[in-house]
């Protein structure tokens, strides 16, 4: 794998606040209740399988991954129309699949942490993950973010020491969904090592998740 390089600090806020004022999309793993006032016999509980699509007893196959709930739910409307004369459906998110951070190199806890009540910031996400060990640095942590806007994973290197001091509180940056937090030992940030660990996760993940799989929030892997 090539060097890869961390994205100038202004630039990865400013890609972040950007996208972070987007309508959430939804993702794999997402549990929905789609709800037709008119028509109450059509509401259903479904989850967002791996492949990306839901399955509505009328219509079938729908996408769902990557539109928003108000998109999806214009889009059960039209599908329902050929069926119904007044078909409103709403669709509402039940449970985030993507409400969750991930922690790896040399912490005493790393894993997967809620992004709701655990891991708010990078500092949080440290904290809930044990600490770091002795041979771990606060000065060179490395923070692995993928947009949809972006077609390569962004990757700010941090010294979340100067946010711990109070020197510089804005290295503790707010964390996002699916974000990675790599903790690397002193003496050096290897940003080949924390990208192989973060393609690595996402490699499990896309190979393991089925539609049964549920995040249960406030706890890790371990």
């Amino acid at each position: 794998m090539s060097v890869t390089k961390p994205t100038p600090l202004a630039k990865f806020v400013q890609l972040s606040s950007a996208y972070s004022t987007q309508s959430y999309r939804l993702m794999p793993g997402d549990q929905l209740t789609m709800r037709c006032y008119y028509n109450p016999q059509l509401d259903e509980d479904v989850q967002v399988r791996p492949d990306g699509n839901i399955s509505l007893s009328l219509v079938g196959e729908l996408r769902a991954a990557g539109r928003t709930p108000a998109e999806l739910s214009a889009e059960i409307t039209r599908s329902y129309a050929q069926y119904f004369v007044k078909p409103t459906a709403v669709v509402i998110v039940r449970q985030f699949s993507s409400h969750r951070v991930f922690t790896a190199g040399e912490l005493r806890l790393p894993g997967q942490y809620s992004l709701l009540s655990q891991a708010r910031t990078v500092l949080d996400s440290i904290a809930a993950s044990g600490g770091v060990t002795p041979l771990g640095t606060l000065n060179h942590v490395i923070l692995i973010r993928r947009l949809p806007s972006q077609k390569r994973p962004m990757v700010a290197e941090l010294n979340v020491a100067d946010a711990l001091s109070g020197d510089d509180a804005s290295q503790d940056l707010a964390l996002m969904p699916n974000d990675f937090v790599y903790v690397p030992r002193s003496g050096a940030a290897d940003f080949n090592e924390a990208m192989q660990m973060y393609l690595f996760r996402n490699l499990n993940l896309s190979t393991s998740v089925s539609a049964s799989t549920q995040i249960i929030p406030g706890t890790n892997t371990h």
